[in-house]
Formats: structure tokens, sequence, C-alpha cells
């Protein structure tokens, strides 16, 4: 019986540890959308295969039609400044898109 309780207690422990690690992750994660000019599949593929590997980067989406790309970053590892340097460094311009949900968490 002891046996079954400290196994118990040792799940309710290792579950709450990860999900306040987890809510902790979330807190220092943010996302930025850049227009960026560029015009074929080679474009694309070259920001697909380099921003992956910036310091803090958790997630990336590359639109060429739409000539976007959209990344979730950590806060901790980056800045918004440091990744569209990071683009600009391929020899694109960068520019953040501001959209309705950037203003209204600025708000």
């Amino acid at each position: 019986m002891k046996k079954t309780l400290t196994l118990i207690f040792c799940s309710l422990f290792l579950t709450a540890g990860m999900a306040d690690l987890q809510a902790q992750t979330k807190k220092n994660e943010a996302e930025v959308t850049f227009e960026v000019n560029m015009n074929c599949h080679n474009c694309k593929k070259k920001i697909e295969n380099s921003l992956p590997h910036e310091k803090g980067v958790v997630d990336m989406k590359v639109s060429l039609e739409k000539k976007e790309v959209w990344l979730k970053f950590r806060t901790d590892k980056t800045t918004k400044e440091l990744l569209q340097k990071a683009i600009e460094k391929l020899g694109y311009t960068a520019t953040e898109k501001v959209t309705d949900e950037t203003v209204k968490r600025k708000t």
C-alpha cells in the first residue's frame, strides 16, 4: 500500500511540475510576422533552412504567396529585432507586419 501511495504522490508531483514548466515556457514566448521581399521558391527555402537555427526560434511558417514569415520565439533567448536582422543578413528586407491582434495585445 505504501508503494502505491508513493507512486501516486510522485506521479502527481511530476505532473504538477510539468504543467508549471509549460506555463512558464508559454509566458516566455512571443510571435511576430514579417513582410519579406522574397520572390521565388529558392528564397523561401533559404529562409526555411536558415531561421530555425536562430537562437530562440520555436516555430516558423513561411508563405511565398503572402511574402510573409511568421515566427514564434522565446523572449528570453532573442528579440524581434534580432530575428529581423537575421532575415536581412540573408539578403532580404523584413518589415514587421502589424495586425489587429498585435494592436490588441499592446493596449
